[in-house]
């Protein structure tokens, strides 16, 4: 005979059979690794590692003036291939090193001076993936203390509280730069534009870091969306220098001003800006650009006279009357639209009074003139006019005395 306990009011009998308490062990377990898993919340993001912004690579570096240019790409994304949606924060690091000789040139160290934070909120114009500057000048007791060697640059990068991995590094050799020309004029002649300014001098603390040389890199542009007198400003560091949206090029380096630009059409506009440049041993350093100068040459230059002028009488025949014939040299000026003829008496020219006798410029270089009085001296002369309205001074003046028509 076999007893069974009663089931407790609201319970259901718990069965104790091995396969009953196998599964209840399996469910424990399973509940346990979900757990640690992260997946007790299904549909919950998990984040591995920080949203960190992907390290810049392209950082670059060079002198001008007592300033250090460095300029790099913003990120466009994190570590995990999400875009950015905010511009980061911004820390540049620098550091002055021994310059080493070329056959010592080992691997750079990450420099640990942080020099510069530049917050998000003051990039307002942030676009990523664009290249931005950042101008660091150089203090004068830098420049002394360290000239001659080196200046090694870092960049990184915050999203939130999580910083990127270093940029690549870059040295920067540091020389005295000259002083930037700031009184560029330009001057328009017949044949040149010509640039002139007045000389730099010599870099101070040169002396001390062996033979230095001047020289001037002339920039310019024919593009007519460059008309400023003066440099536009760099978004990012508010420095005045050429907008790298005009496409200036270098067109000549010399080693002292005046530059004449010969290659040049009037009616064109033109703009320029000058660089010094001392050239050292090891490199060469650039000032600042000058201000620009606009120019628009316009051509308001006489041609040359016309010379070898002659006249020619032809008396009167049966069908034709008396007549005098002139001819002279073909102009050798550019742009020659014609020439005028003028005719002055006897009576006149001693007053100065020369009367045109063409309309318009004559294609060729001759000219048939039938005067309507007979027995008379005439005196001629003919000028050369170009396509731009010039008109040369008058050639030499021709005389003849026509014969009187016999009644």
């Amino acid at each position: 005979m076999s007893f069974r306990k009663p089931a407790q009011p609201g319970r259901a009998p718990i069965s104790t059979t091995p396969a009953s308490l196998l599964f209840a062990f399996l469910c424990v377990n399973l509940v346990a690794v979900l757990a640690v898993a992260g997946c007790a919340a299904p549909g919950q993001p998990i984040t591995r590692r920080p949203p960190a912004p992907t390290p810049i690579s392209d950082l670059s570096a060079h002198q001008v003036g007592n300033s250090v240019s460095v300029t790099f790409t913003l990120p466009k994304q994190t570590v995990q291939g999400r875009p950015l949606t905010a511009p980061p924060q911004i820390d540049i690091y620098r550091q002055f090193v021994p310059a080493p000789a070329a056959a010592q040139r080992t691997s750079l160290a990450p420099p640990s001076q942080q020099i510069v934070t530049i917050p998000p909120q003051t990039l307002q114009q942030y676009r990523v993936g664009q290249p931005y500057s950042f101008s660091d000048v150089l203090s004068p007791s830098d420049l002394s203390a360290h000239a001659g060697s080196e200046a090694v640059y870092m960049v990184r990068t915050r999203a939130g509280k999580h910083d990127s991995e270093n940029s690549n590094l870059v040295a920067v050799p540091i020389f005295p730069a000259p002083r930037a020309v700031t009184d560029l004029q330009a001057q328009v002649t017949r044949s040149a534009i010509i640039l002139s300014w007045t000389p730099a001098e010599t870099p101070e603390a040169a002396a001390t870091l062996g033979p230095v040389s001047l020289r001037y890199r002339i920039y310019r542009s024919s593009n007519t969306r460059a008309a400023t007198s003066t440099p536009p400003l760099n978004p990012v560091t508010g420095a005045s220098a050429p907008s790298a949206s005009i496409p200036f090029e270098q067109v000549a380096e010399l080693s002292e001003p005046p530059y004449r630009d010969a290659n040049f059409t009037f009616g064109q506009t033109y703009a320029y800006y000058v660089v010094s440049a001392a050239q050292y041993a090891a490199a060469a350093v650039e000032s600042k650009a000058s201000p620009t100068v606009e120019v628009t040459p316009r051509d308001t230059f006489p041609p040359a006279a016309p010379t070898g002028l002659v006249a020619a009488v032809a008396p009167a025949t049966a069908s034709t009357p008396a007549h005098v014939d002139l001819s002279w040299n073909i102009s050798a000026e550019p742009n020659v639209a014609g020439y005028n003829i003028y005719r002055s008496t006897a009576d006149t020219v001693s007053a100065g009074r020369w009367d045109r006798l063409t309309r318009s410029p004559l294609l060729t270089p001759a000219f048939r003139d039938i005067p309507e009085v007979s027995g008379k001296q005439y005196f001629y002369r003919v000028t050369v006019v170009d396509t731009f309205g010039n008109e040369s001074a008058p050639s030499a003046s021709v005389n003849v005395s026509l014969p009187a028509t016999s009644e």
